[in-house]
């Protein structure tokens, strides 16, 4: 049998390592951990997740998204389950995030949060009037829109 000095044993014998629960505990844990999923670590997340730390189920619902698009279509199932199971928790963020997910559109529903949460909302609504009103800061602009061209453009040479 595996070392179980660093794993949990699960229903049906199945292991979530320490360092699985730890690494999406972790401020970008999830994009680490997204594209390693498969249908036995989410199984396992599945079967644990409401022993898991609040900062690791939502560590494990954002690691769907960050986990490649190949992965989303053969998980799908599995990821669902995860989601099912969170949109209820009594965690609030992770409850949050689930219901964003909305049923794997594979789309952050930012509608459904701002419904969800009146607070989003209003903060969406503050910086959309802050934005309106003063315009867009230099520092929040793409880098190339700020960028002065270097070169310089040459006229149509003909010989």
């Amino acid at each position: 049998m595996a070392n179980t000095s660093h794993a949990h044993v699960v229903s049906g014998g199945t292991l979530l390592d320490r360092n699985v629960e730890l690494l999406l505990s972790e401020p970008w844990g999830a994009v680490k951990a997204g594209v390693h999923y498969n249908k036995e670590t989410l199984g396992s997340l599945c079967d644990q997740f409401a022993r898991l730390e609040p900062q690791a189920r939502r560590g494990a619902l954002l690691g769907s998204i960050f986990s490649r698009q190949s992965q989303q279509k053969t998980l799908r199932a599995e990821i669902r389950s995860l989601v099912d199971l969170a949109v209820h928790d009594k965690d609030q963020w992770v409850s949050l995030i689930a219901r964003a997910l909305g049923g794997l559109k594979e789309r952050f529903d930012l509608g459904q949060l701002q419904k969800d949460v009146p607070a989003v909302a209003g903060a969406l609504a503050s910086i959309r009037n802050k934005i309106q009103a003063e315009g867009t800061p230099d520092s929040f602009r793409p880098l190339e829109v700020n960028a002065r061209p270097t070169f310089v453009f040459v006229r149509d040479f003909r010989v």
